[in-house]
């Protein structure tokens, strides 16, 4: 048998040294991605990446508590496991609580900030006074009308904590929270309809009509309240702002 040529030979070391160390290569890797994965598991069920922390911000006292009770996050849960869309889901149900928003450090705390709603109208339901915000949701019930809330009349049914009121009574809060404190000590109340009205103290009312031209119409209403005569009101008419009309009698009175 002939010898094999040396450059021929030397060639065929060469090639399989090479798949040699093409194979080895892809045993690294694969043993590479391994101990990462294996060490990303370790690492994310380590205690050092637990919720060590849960600090509330923007609320405090029983609030404060509500808002950790309902994120529903547990101490000692791994921070990679927390579900931040379900926890501000949770918060959010909260009366109170407008938005939530969840940060997370690798230091162990989870901060959990809060904006809270601000009740600005009240109305009575009968048996007690609904506090809303700006947006129709109810955020708390007292006993007694807090001082200085301007108050809405005219609520179909009673609405429960956290609920909101329907749009229809969205005109007359937002009427009701913007009256200028001038105007607002006249108003006994907003009622809620396709065509808002003002009751004011005492007698009479004013009939305000929908939303539209808001300051022109309490401009109207203000400078008549402090310059005529109200003996025998009626109605003060600034549906037309630029012509508002005085009514003394039932003669010039009609379905409101």
């Amino acid at each position: 048998m002939a010898d094999m040529d040396p450059r021929i030979q030397e060639r065929r070391i060469e090639i399989l040294r090479a798949k040699g160390k093409k194979r080895l290569r892809i045993v690294l890797l694969v043993v590479s991605l391994l101990l990462l994965t294996l060490g990303g598991v370790i690492v994310t069920k380590s205690s050092l990446l637990d919720v060590d922390q849960i600090v509330i911000s923007g609320a405090d006292g029983e609030l404060a508590v509500l808002v950790v009770e309902q994120s529903n996050i547990q101490k000692s849960t791994p921070l990679l496991e927390v579900n931040g869309s379900d926890a501000i889901r949770g918060i959010e149900k909260i009366p109170q609580i407008k938005t939530a928003r969840i940060s997370k450090s690798f230091n162990g705390t989870l901060t959990i900030t809060v904006t809270k709603r601000t009740p600005v109208v009240a109305s009575n339901d009968g048996s007690s006074w609904v506090l809303l915000d700006e947006e129709g949701r109810v955020v708390d019930r007292v006993l007694e009308l807090p001082f200085g809330y301007p108050v809405v009349d005219g609520l179909n049914e009673s609405p429960q904590m956290g609920e909101w009121v329907s749009d229809q009574a969205l005109p007359a809060i937002e009427l009701a929270m913007n009256l200028p404190p001038i105007l607002a000590a006249n108003i006994a109340s907003v009622q809620i309809g396709e065509m808002l009205e003002l009751n004011l103290f005492g007698e009479g009312k004013v009939l305000f009509g929908d939303g539209n031209n808001q300051n022109e119409k309490i401009l109207a209403v203000a400078t008549i309240l402090e310059k005529a005569d109200l003996k025998n009101l009626v109605h003060i008419d600034v549906r037309a702002p630029k012509n508002p009309v005085l009514c003394r009698s039932a003669e010039c009175s009609y379905a409101s």
